[in-house]
Parts: structure tokens; sequence; C-alpha cells
């Protein structure tokens, strides 16, 4: 590659790095406008221990014997409810065997927050008119199935007096101006499936229109929580301030900071042009990994989730020490440049995939099977060491090319510290 081109290439590339670098970390007031502009960063929302948030501890009143299922059903309910209230990254498990623990962060109107998770409400499946037809006691049992064209849908399954009820309920709406008949969940309408016709059937199915299987197994359990008839009870409830606060944010963003100067320094130290294309190809990381964890609602920010920002770095660091190490291996051996970055690149990114898959498996893991705190780390470092390999395998060698055409072709393999054996006397 030429000089001049090396150069443009990396003269556009500072200021793309530049322009999302500003986006990605600089708050700040909007010119000429009332509102503030907020980083991609800044937008990833915060766990209770950044951004202190509500709890609430509820239990089942009059009802001890809940079996796993029904306690998980209740939770998807409660988690449903929230989400659709724009709560969406809520923390809810068993905290013993008959209560359950509600934790939303950045909660702005706490009466709001006790109205979703308090009582479950009655299950009514009710016409345009508001009659109601059947209740939860009428339910048996409500699961994920497939319709006959294989797309997710809810299989319902009704007690025989249900049936009865059911096909006086079809039989009406079918022949009404909507045919829709409503399903609610207190005063909360779950779903509005359309009845062309008398159903009499032990059996029936509610289709969702393109709708994902995620959004069938939540509208399942949903009513399968509301046919328990369950009233909760809030036992327990209030206010949870910020254990950390935005100044552990802002600590721990300044010292991964710091630790990528140094990192950058070490790597140009020891690999010369080399380490030159692996310091810009980690500004790339660091970017795409804020973008990427800005994209996914899932993600939740807490301290543990830093430190595997933090570990997942150091992950990517790693990744282009084990090739760059690999490559002046093979030029030592007596390959041409070109030949001991190709044949170093194609043998180190197997070890390199090796060690990142195990984290990967260490991390997948631990967000299957944990909640909270740890399961925000396993979900930074999970989709920081993805974000790793990428770049490693794919844009560290993009620039190695780059910054090796900004000298002469006789003085790159010095420039990216390739040597060869110093052979014995």
């Amino acid at each position: 590659m030429s000089k001049v081109k090396s150069i443009i290439i990396l003269i556009v590339t500072a200021l793309v790095v530049g322009f999302f670098g500003f986006a990605c970390f600089v708050s700040g007031p909007v010119p000429n406008s009332v509102k503030d502009y907020k980083s991609v960063f800044g937008s990833i929302s915060k766990g209770i221990d950044l951004a202190g948030g509500y709890y609430a501890v509820l239990e089942p009143n009059g009802k001890a014997d809940i079996s796993d299922g029904e306690m998980s059903s209740i939770m998807d309910t409660i988690r449903k409810r929230l989400s659709d209230n724009g709560y969406d990254n809520v923390w809810i498990e068993k905290q013993d065997s008959t209560s359950i623990r509600v934790e939303i962060p950045e909660v702005k109107n706490p009466e709001d927050v006790l109205k979703y998770v308090g009582s479950q409400g009655k299950l009514e499946f009710r016409d345009s008119s508001g009659t109601v037809w059947l209740t939860g006691k009428d339910v048996k049992n409500a699961g994920m199935g497939y319709d006959e064209n294989g797309n997710p849908a809810v299989t319902l399954e009704f007690t025989a007096d249900g049936q009865k009820k059911f096909k006086d309920a079809t039989a009406h709406v079918s022949s009404s101006s909507d045919k829709k008949l409503y399903i609610y969940l207190g005063d909360e309408q779950v779903s509005a499936p359309t009845c062309e016709s008398e159903i009499n059937s032990k059996t029936a199915q509610i289709q969702l229109n393109g709708g994902s299987a995620e959004e069938a197994k939540s509208l399942a359990s949903v009513i399968t929580s509301g046919s328990l008839e369950v009233d909760l009870k809030m036992v327990e409830s209030g206010a949870m301030s910020a254990t950390l606060g935005q100044n552990a944010v802002n600590n721990a963003m300044l010292a991964a900071g710091i630790g990528l100067i140094v990192i950058f320094l070490l790597l140009i130290a020891f690999y010369g042009g080399m380490g030159i294309a692996a310091a810009i190809a980690l500004l790339v990381y660091v970017l795409l990994y804020v973008g990427v964890l800005a994209v996914f609602p899932f993600v939740q920010l807490t301290f543990p989730g830093i430190a595997g920002i933090i570990l997942s770095i150091g992950m990517a660091v790693d990744a282009n020490v084990v090739i760059f190490d690999r490559v002046k291996e093979e030029y030592a051996s007596g390959k041409t440049r070109k030949a001991a970055i190709s044949v170093g690149y194609k043998h180190a990114v197997v070890t390199v995939i090796d060690s990142n898959v195990t984290t990967l498996l260490a991390a997948g893991v631990l967000w299957i099977l944990t909640s909270g705190s740890l399961k925000g780390f396993a979900i930074t470092l999970f989709l920081g060491t993805v974000v790793s390999m990428i770049t490693a395998i794919f844009v560290t060698r993009a620039f190695t090319s780059v910054v090796a055409g900004l000298v002469k072709e006789d003085r790159r393999d010095r420039f990216l510290s390739l040597k060869r054996e110093v052979e014995a006397a």
C-alpha cells in the first residue's frame, strides 16, 4: 500500500473514530436547544447499584402451596406488566419458597410501580360489550404451540365447564361485528383473538399473526398466572439508593481509559507498527462494543458489568499479543513479511478462537443460570468477547497493512518489529 493511501485511510479513520468517540462518551447541552444530548454510553440502562430504584416483596395471599411452575408464571406476568409500562431492566426472583422480590432501577413514580406489581388481577374472557364469558378457573392450562402454518401460537386447554362456556362465547362473538374475544388480566387487556366460528373443543389456539415464540411464551405465562387466581399482597417495599452511584461509573471509566493508554504505549514499544495497528483496532473495538451494549435492550450496566467490560478489553489485547507473537516467530524462522503475517494470523487465530470460546461458554452458563449483578457481568463479558474476536482477527490485520504503508518498503520489516533469528557462530 502506498504512503499517500495509508495517510488518507488513517486520516479518515481518525475523523470517524473521533466523531463516534464523541457520540459515545460526551453528553451535554444541544446548541440552540433546551434539550441535552445523552451519550450512547449514558443511554445504557443502569442497575440499582449504580442508579438506585425501588423494590417490593410479594407473597400470595391465602395460598401457600404454590408450585415452582405457578410461581414462574406469576413472575413472568409481573415482568410483562413492567415491561409494557417502560420498565424493561427489572430483577425478579424468588426470595424464598413463597415470596417474590422485585427490584426496578431508575423508578420515576413509585406509586405506578406498586400498581404494576400488586394484585395479579382476575383473568376474564369478554366480548366487546364487556360481558364476561369465562374466567381463570375455566382455563386448565396454557402453553406455547404452533399453528397449522408452523407459526408460534398459544394453546389453551379448558376444563369441562370451561369448554361449554367457550363454545357459547365463540358462538356469540363470531356473529358480532368485530368477531373478537378480549382476554383481560385485571383491567389490562392481554390479547384479543378473532373468532370466525363457534368452537366446541377442549383446546383452542390463539394465533399471533407473525408474533415470535417469546411473545407466545409470555402470553401463555400471563394466562396461566391469571388462571391461578392468586392474589398477591405486598409485605415489604421501599426505595433503594444507589450503593455506588455515578461517581463509581466515572472512576471505572477513567481507570479503563488510563489503562488503555498504558496498553497502547506498551503495544507500540514491543510491536512497533503492529502495535500502532492494534491500538487503532482497540479504539474501534471500544466504540463497537459500546454500540452493541446500547443496542441490546437486555443489557443493564451494573458494577460487575463494568468489570466484565474491562475484562473484555483485556481479552481483546491478549488476542492481539498472541497473533503478533506468532507473526514474529514465523518471520524469525525465515519467511517473508507477507508470508509471516499470513501464516501467523492463520495459526494464531485458531488459538484465539479456542481461548475465547472457553470464555464464551463460561459467560453463557452464567448468563443463563444466574440473575442480578452476576448476570450483568456475564452479558457484558459475552458480548465483549465476541466483538474482541472480530476486531482482533479482521480489523487489526487490515490496519497492519495500512500502517506498514507509512514507511518505505525496505524499512517495513523493522518498522513492524520483525527480526530474524541470530544464528550462533
